[in-house]
């Protein structure tokens, strides 16, 4: 998923679960920022006490993709987070990401029962995230494995628009020169092989599994479910907390999902996507909207090293800095993740 839905669809759903909306727009800050924190270098302060971040991303074409530690500690637990089917007959066919499995449902347990900490709302931002993934990146794998693998041409779009249409084939070709015939072709890590496909809400479209297999994807109807999960999760995140709950602003899920359908369902550019989220967000469609609702917006910089080190300089603590708190956040995450949560069902030793 992208910026639309990671940041835009997460606060108007979490508004409309009843979250107030200083807390919905941290919820969803830290939601997307899990695509955009890359860095990991130790962030020196004045007093030269040392901040060590939590690296949740890489981009698609940098180096430590081809990292098996990295691929274990970023794109397994954050973006591919591994579906242990029932019916899965290898450790690869294990470690294929599905949709609402029950891995995702234990990291929404596991964000609901630290909600109440300094980090809570940072938390249930990057499982939010997570979870949202296992709905657009289901059927890869988040390591460099022979199973990410995709025939040549076999992918098939669906779409009413000629310009989108063209406009999305573009987008493929480039990526495809930049990535997939590179990195992806050699190391295939999660979905490199169909590009950002999975990541378009509008898109109807299929694939051929170098296995003969060909999948047939209809990317609204999986949105709808994650929207439908995440305004649960919401709910429940903010059930019994008057800090950062208005359980009169609460909104039932029958009341809106039919406009939620018709913005996932709209064919169009990414800054058009955020455009109908951001007037539905405005103009009271989801959710009784204040001027803060009305206001709302992502800066990729506003958690990053430079703005923790100003916030430290200008007397900020740990508990009243973002950024630091979604550091931490991100930590507990993994360390479940990886040490508890995969280990209990023998993914990991």
């Amino acid at each position: 998923m992208q910026l639309d839905m990671h940041f835009y669809a997460v606060y108007a759903l979490a508004r409309a679960a009843g979250i107030k909306a200083e807390a919905a727009e941290i919820i969803a800050h830290a939601s997307q920022f899990v695509d955009d924190a890359l860095e990991d270098e130790v962030i020196v302060l004045e007093d030269e006490r040392g901040i060590i971040p939590t690296m949740t991303s890489h981009r698609p074409i940098d180096y430590q993709n081809t990292i098996p530690g990295d691929q274990w500690k970023v794109w397994v637990p954050f973006h591919f987070l591994p579906g242990n089917n029932d019916g899965a007959n290898t450790f690869v066919e294990k470690m294929v990401c599905r949709k609402d499995n029950p891995a995702a449902r234990r990291i929404l347990d596991y964000a609901l029962s630290l909600k109440s900490e300094a980090f809570g709302l940072h938390l249930g931002g990057i499982s939010a995230h997570v979870y949202a993934d296992t709905f657009s990146h289901y059927g890869f794998v988040g390591l460099s494995r022979q199973w990410n693998r995709v025939e040549s041409n076999s992918i098939k779009v669906n779409v009413e628009s000629s310009s989108i249409f063209n406009y999305i084939k573009t987008k493929f070709e480039t990526f495809k020169t930049r990535v997939v015939g590179g990195l992806a072709e050699t190391i295939p890590v999660g979905h490199g092989a169909v590009a950002t496909y999975p990541d378009r809400p509008y898109l109807n479209w299929e694939y051929t599994h170098e296995s003969g297999e060909t999948v047939k994807r209809n990317n609204v109807e999986d949105y709808m479910e994650a929207c439908v999960g995440l305004h649960r999760f919401f709910g429940e995140l903010v059930e019994n907390n008057s800090s950062h709950g208005d359980p009169d602003g609460a909104v039932s899920w029958d009341t809106i999902s039919d406009r939620i359908r018709n913005i996932v369902k709209q064919e169009a550019p990414l800054d058009e996507r955020i455009k109908l989220w951001q007037d539905a967000i405005s103009s009271d469609e989801l959710f009784e909207a204040t001027d803060f609702d009305k206001a709302v917006s992502y800066s990729e910089k506003a958690w990053r090293s430079a703005r923790i080190v100003y916030h430290f300089s200008r007397g900020g603590t740990v508990d009243d800095c973002n950024g630091c708190l979604f550091i931490r956040a991100a930590w507990r995450y993994r360390h479940y993740v990886l040490q508890e949560l995969l280990p209990s069902v023998g993914m990991i030793i």
